[in-house]
């Protein structure tokens, strides 16, 4: 199985008519610059940056700042899906009880005593 994007045998475009050492030389100085990459981004600050107290192995424990609001898995799931049964309940709680209800229409007269002589949209062919 080849790559995706390889189409035949050849070597890279970059190693094509160099003699071999070379083009050992060029793929180790590739893969030794891809390793020293550095994995994540690296912010700096130019503020003074705190020593450590005696005695001590951290600076900043994590117990010392807490998140003013800060829920747990469990604590933010039960208000999410309460939330969301109180939204549907609410909605046919309007419908059922507060929504005014149509009444139903009236038996049909069967004599049709209010049906009009002549029909409004007859074409009058006189």
């Amino acid at each position: 199985l080849k790559p995706l994007g390889v189409c035949s045998d050849s070597p890279p475009r970059l190693l094509r008519g160099r003699p071999p050492a070379m083009a050992l030389l060029m793929t180790l100085r590739r893969t030794r610059a891809a390793m020293q990459r550095p994995m994540a981004r690296l912010y700096g600050t130019s503020l003074p940056i705190p020593n450590v107290p005696e005695g001590t192995g951290t600076v900043f424990h994590s117990r010392m700042q807490t998140p003013k609001y800060s829920l747990s898995n469990p604590k933010w799931f039960a208000i999410f899906f309460a939330m969301n049964l109180g939204v549907y309940f609410g909605h046919y709680f309007y419908l059922r009880f507060l929504m005014i209800q149509n009444p139903p229409n009236p038996p049909r007269d069967p004599a049709n005593t209010g049906a009009p002589e002549r029909h409004m949209h007859t074409v009058d062919d006189e």
